[in-house]
């Protein structure tokens, strides 16, 4: 661990005596008198705008006149820089570097690096030893790559950390050229801008106490494994070209700031050390207004318009990170886009997770290309909503990832918007394409059938869309079904572990045809919903009492367990309907064919008199097995054992009590070093 502080500064074998006293922390607002010229400062505008070298001896001013003064000498010494505009506005160029420290008398911020993966901090930072006043432009280069102040005495790995503060109240332009540069630690609430086409890099680490607005215009660090990074205050970033979003080891980086562009060619890329994250609690947005100083969107619509061209077109790669969108305050979806306009690209197995308190919508699909190429090569990695009651995500298009998709304790997936144009899917080509339910996936798709498989977990699934839906197996999901319209199919694998089927509105429909015999837990449904068995039987083996009021139709249906179910398909004539459980009644509306005797008594009607005389008083047949129901075509019906059979009038189905024997009627890091553009 190498440690260094204000009083001395030791490293390598070097001493260094600095000053212990802080004049104002970063970050505070600054005196009128720090702002102007005193009698402790010195006036050097005549030798800056004349060009010549500067050696300070303590605290400097520069005052600009209006318009561009170009500086071509270096300044250097020890004292502070402040930058003044008196006329409001003016602007100071720098072509050379320059390197002066603040006096050893106030020099106290501790620079640490640790740890098995050296990352570096810094605690209670200097004063600024360059400070931009409101109203004055402060630009390190013009054409080069020279033209920055800065002093790096600390040998910090993976970038070099300048001690040279800075405090940004007006306007801090980076335009040096293919070289990458850190700041110190940023205080103010102005404007950082890095123009666009500089081909650099800003390393921004450790805690900033900026307030104002950091406007990418070509490259950006956001924190690296050799560092942290906390922007707390930060008012809005604009990303005109690349922000690197990155973390150290074991290290959760959040962004609560708005990311904003208006210029095609912008992206962030995520990259993440073994053990770290990315939380971001802000919204990527199109701002037709106010960049680079005050961005806005004025109105949300156009973030998915095409009558900007494609100026509001938006990027995310995720390279081997582990990301999370949402930190479950909000319900401000991070990227608002279209496929036409946005991409998200998951490289080297990274991982995306949604926390949100409320519904939103992902309109781009997850897929793993290369830039607006997404979609020719699927991703390989993990998606996730992260158990909160309320969190509730739609896709409203096709995804394009391989991967398990999971579903946390009392969030909701919704796939598909139940709008024209809004149908979704998740891939099922391979072993690893599963879906961990534990809280309600939704399926509501109106024109596109959605194939599922491989469910597991606790939560439920529900087929809410008029397109159907099919599950092809591998399902083991132990939450209710529900079908509240359209179809859902079965075509492989069964519904055995569900607790429970139910047909919530009329034109629900659940296909079994396919299915061969299934066994359920339950069933239930309304008047107009409908089951197709095709030539299958279908066992609701129940410990609870439910009513089905649908169709069944063609196979046959048994009922096993302790529970009882009713059937009362009022599309028939009312009162045929029928109850059965063990050792209760089984009973049917009165039809003279179907009236046999068994021992233990003749069958009866349900409210009307025993089936072999209208006239009598209802009889009852105790029902000590299960319920079984077929389609229409039955040969003739005769007792046979402990069988009684109930014709109902003019309905196509046929009740038979059978025994059963005891045992029927029983009853679950890695580190990017790439980056790609």
């Amino acid at each position: 661990m190498s440690k260094q502080t204000g009083t001395h500064r030791i490293r390598r074998g070097r001493v260094v005596v600095a000053g212990s006293v802080a004049l104002a922390a970063v970050g505070a607002p600054l005196l009128a008198s720090q702002l102007q010229a005193s009698a402790a400062t010195t006036d050097i505008t005549a030798a800056i705008r004349a060009g010549r070298n500067v050696t300070l001896t303590g605290d400097a001013v520069v005052n600009l006149p209006t318009g561009t003064t170009t500086y071509g000498g270096v300044i250097s010494g020890t004292g502070t820089l402040t930058v003044n505009a008196p006329g409001g506005s003016g602007t100071l160029v720098l072509t050379k570097d320059s390197d002066f420290t603040l006096p050893p008398s106030r020099r106290h911020q501790t620079v640490t690096t640790a740890g098995a993966h050296p990352m570096t901090t810094v605690a209670d930072p200097d004063d600024p030893a360059v400070t931009v006043s409101r109203g004055a432009t402060l630009q390190y280069g013009s054409t080069g790559s020279t033209g920055i102040i800065g002093h790096y005495p600390y040998g910090t790995p993976g970038y070099a950390l300048n001690e040279d503060n800075i405090r940004v109240d007006g306007t801090l332009v980076l335009k040096t050229v293919n070289r990458n540069y850190n700041l110190g630690t940023i205080s103010g609430s102005g404007l950082v801008v890095q123009p666009r086409f500089t081909w650099g890099t800003l390393d921004l680490a450790g805690t900033h106490p900026f307030s104002g607005v950091l406007y990418n215009g070509t490259g950006t660090a956001f924190a690296k494994p050799w560092y942290p990074l906390s922007l707390p205050n930060a008012k809005a970033i604009v990303n005109e070209g690349s922000a690197i979003v990155g973390t150290p080891y074991d290290y959760t980086l959040r962004l609560r700031q708005n990311f904003y562009e208006d210029q095609y060619g912008n992206d962030i890329n995520f990259h993440t050390a073994a053990g770290g994250s990315v939380v971001v609690s802000g919204v990527y947005s199109y701002a037709d207004q106010g960049v680079p100083g005050n961005p806005s969107l004025s109105d949300p619509a156009l973030n998915l318009s095409t009558s900007v061209a494609n100026r509001n077109t938006r990027g995310v790669n995720i390279e081997g990170a582990h990301v999370q969108w949402g930190d479950g305050s909000t319900s401000r979806f991070f990227l608002p886009a279209t496929p036409a306009n946005s991409y998200i690209n998951i490289h080297d197995n990274g991982t995306l997770d949604f926390d949100y308190n409320g519904p939103v919508t992902l309109d781009t699909p997850i897929s793993g290309g290369i830039y607006h190429n997404s979609l020719s090569t699927p991703a390989y990695g993990d998606i996730g909503l992260v158990a909160h009651p309320g969190n509730a995500v739609t896709f409203a298009t096709p995804m394009n990832y391989h991967g398990t998709t999971t579903i946390g304790t009392g969030a909701t997936l919704t796939l598909g918007t139940g709008a024209a144009g809004g149908d979704s899917a998740l891939l099922t080509g391979t072993a690893a394409d599963t879906v961990d339910d534990r809280g309600t996936l939704v399926v509501r798709n109106t024109a596109e059938a959605v194939s599922l498989s491989r469910i597991s977990g606790p939560g439920s699934l529900v087929q809410a869309g008029s397109a159907a839906t099919a599950l092809t197996g591998h399902t083991s999901y132990t939450g209710a079904t529900v079908v509240s319209a359209g179809t859902l199919k079965v075509t492989g694998g069964s519904l055995a572990t569900s607790s429970g089927i139910d047909l919530t509105r009329p034109g629900a429909v659940l296909d079994l045809r396919n299915a061969g015999d299934q066994t359920i837990r339950s069933l239930s449904g309304v008047q107009g919903s409908t089951v197709l068995l095709g030539a299958n039987t279908l066992t609701v083996d129940t410990t609870s009492s439910t009513v089905f009021s649908g169709r069944i139709v063609g196979g046959t249906l048994d009922k096993t367990g302790s529970g009882s179910l009713t059937l009362t398909d009022k599309a028939v004539p009312a009162g045929h309907g029928w109850t059965t459980g063990p050792a209760t009644r089984a009973t049917a509306a009165a039809h003279p064919a179907a009236g046999t005797s068994k021992p233990g008594g003749p069958a009866t009607a349900a409210g009307g008199a025993a089936a072999t005389n209208p006239s009598a008083a209802p009889t009852t047949a105790a029902a000590s097995g299960d319920l079984a129901q077929t389609g229409s075509s039955l040969p003739a019906l005769g007792t046979a054992g402990a069988t009684a059979a109930l014709l109902a009038t003019g309905a196509a189905l046929l009740l038979r009590n059978r025994r059963r024997s005891a045992a029927r009627a029983g009853g679950g890091h890695r580190r990017v070093t790439g980056r790609q553009r």
